[in-house]
């Protein structure tokens, strides 16, 4: 059971026999991880469920959709939050029936086609260790366009049933980059914004200035976990050895 890997060279990939693996955490915090692909290469996404709606932070590649598997686990409506417009944590957001974003990031995600072109810089026959179906060919994989049944701005909060998330905008990485809080557990929900370990071409950004800012904000938090879009989850010292690692770096270089 193999194909030939996106139609171009002699390279056989195996077909998966299932794509995201799942991962139960504290405070009723589920992890879903496309366990085929290089983790630096695509984002984990998050499930928290209150009594009346459940909320996912990002959604993954889109290679696979999670929103079928994300419903069947929750039973109730669901609400896709995009932290930023990359299709590693945004790909999947199109098939969400609710679907939130910063208005900043709304035009990326209206309008991928520079976000599709770049898939390649990260996504390619390395990086890729199985495939979805017999038939997928990563050369014709695009990220799908879908606006916004939602904007979210800084402070706003979403109300879950007994769960109250509150989205913080936090730019740096995506003019409308998002992170969630939960104060009720202290668990923060960060994305591409802060994981530790590489970012690759992504690091430094272009503009260190609202970078640096948004990390000093996270800094200040009474963080009890973190929830990163890559690796795996950090406690609350480890949170703030990167961040200010990445402080003394970021604050050493002028913004483009």
């Amino acid at each position: 059971m193999s194909e030939s890997y996106a139609g171009k060279e002699d390279l056989t990939k195996p077909v998966a026999d299932t794509w995201f693996s799942v991962e139960r955490y504290p405070s009723d915090i589920v992890r879903f991880r496309e366990h085929h692909i290089d983790p630096y290469a695509v984002g984990d996404f998050w499930l928290l469920a209150g009594s009346q709606k459940a909320l996912v932070a990002d959604t993954g590649s889109g290679i696979m959709s999670s929103a079928s598997l994300v419903a069947s686990l929750v039973g109730k409506p669901v609400i896709a939050v995009a932290l930023n417009s990359y299709y590693d944590h945004a790909g999947g957001w199109h098939a969400f029936a609710e679907r939130a974003c910063h208005p900043l990031d709304a035009p990326a995600l209206q309008e991928p086609q520079a976000e599709s072109d770049a898939i390649s810089t990260y996504l390619n026959e390395t990086t890729l260790w199985a495939l979805p179906r017999e038939d997928f060919r990563l050369a014709d994989f695009r990220m799908t366009p879908a606006q916004p049944t939602l904007l979210l701005e800084d402070g706003d909060e979403l109300d879950l049933g007994g769960r109250i998330i509150t989205a913080l905008h936090l730019p740096g990485r995506s003019p409308g980059g998002l992170a969630l809080w939960e104060a009720a557990t202290g668990s923060l929900f960060t994305s591409d914004m802060l994981y530790d370990g590489s970012h690759g071409p992504a690091w430094p950004p272009d503009q260190p200035s609202p970078y640096v800012e948004s990390l000093k904000r996270l800094r200040d938090l009474p963080v009890q976990q973190v929830y990163p879009g890559h690796y795996g989850v950090m406690s609350p010292s480890r949170m703030h050895q990167v961040i200010d690692e990445q402080l003394a770096s970021l604050e050493k270089r002028p913004d483009d």
